[in-house]
């Protein structure tokens, strides 16, 4: 497994729209202080333009200190994989913008859970593994749900939009609805064809009543009607370890650098290496 956050100084630079990291931030601010491109089209029940701009360093730290006290501890103790999958995932929140001008990130209110690749952080998938259980306000869900009805209202950050999934499977128990980008992964059975773009993200949430989210001996959590859980696909077998093999540089080819060297505020070097 490659060290991704001790080396992510180096890594290859994003050829998505020829936007460096800096480049791609100005733009995202520039549309956090945007109105919607038709005023006339935009949801009533969209939130008040007060809230400003935030940073991408800035919604991680809010949603990061919802897990509980200690970040500093918490985030030090997470493995590499664990770390990778929040930093991956939040960002591509970050760079898919809502028909309100904002992130679906800044529509994000808490982190239930943040798994990575098993006990030693070294599986490559699995329905345990890799993703995180997250918790958005009404505005996102009801956006999660009229994309999962085919009204594809949320930039995917890369050009393309939110659809309804095209996952054969479908949403996973017991969530009723399921999202993925449009940019992605394009497989032929297991065999990635040329127009592949990967990572795809998927997103599973609840249309109808919600239930309590139980899988094997980790995840236990209540029934939230606007829970979401979301992983990233890097293959066509739908690995999502952003620790393994190219995984790390087919994210930043396809979405751009994702602040890797964050770290919850004021923890510093805690950010770089392997946790314990």
């Amino acid at each position: 497994m490659a060290l991704l956050l001790a080396g992510c100084a180096s890594a290859p630079a994003s050829i998505d729209a020829g936007l460096d990291a800096a480049s791609r931030d100005a733009t995202i601010a520039v549309q956090l202080d945007a109105a919607p491109r038709d005023a006339a089209e935009a949801p009533t029940d969209a939130p008040p333009p007060d809230a400003g701009p935030e940073t991408l360093a800035a919604m991680r730290d809010r949603l990061f200190a919802t897990l509980g006290d200690d970040e500093c501890e918490r985030w030090s103790s997470m493995d590499e994989s664990r770390r990778a999958v929040f930093l991956t995932i939040t960002h591509r929140l970050f760079t898919s913008i809502t028909p309100d001008g904002l992130p679906m990130l800044a529509h994000v209110e808490r982190v239930y859970l943040v798994l990575g690749g098993g006990d030693d952080g070294t599986s490559s998938g699995g329905a345990e593994n890799n993703r995180l259980f997250l918790s958005t306000d009404a505005y996102l869900h009801d956006r999660m749900v009229e994309t999962w009805n085919d009204t594809n209202v949320i930039d995917d950050g890369a050009g393309a939009t939110w659809i309804h999934t095209r996952d054969i499977a479908g949403p996973h128990d017991p969530f009723d609805a399921s999202i993925e980008t449009d940019t992605g992964l394009r497989c032929v059975l297991f065999f990635e064809t040329s127009d592949s773009r990967p990572p795809t993200a998927q997103a599973h949430f609840f249309e109808g009543a919600p239930e309590p989210v139980r899988r094997g001996d980790e995840i236990d959590l209540p029934a939230d009607p606007h829970m979401m859980e979301i992983d990233l696909d890097f293959n066509c077998v739908h690995d999502s370890n952003p620790t393994c093999g190219d995984f790390y540089e087919r994210y930043v080819t396809s979405n751009g650098e994702f602040e890797c060297e964050w770290a919850p505020s004021g923890c510093g070097s805690v950010a770089t290496g392997s946790g314990g």
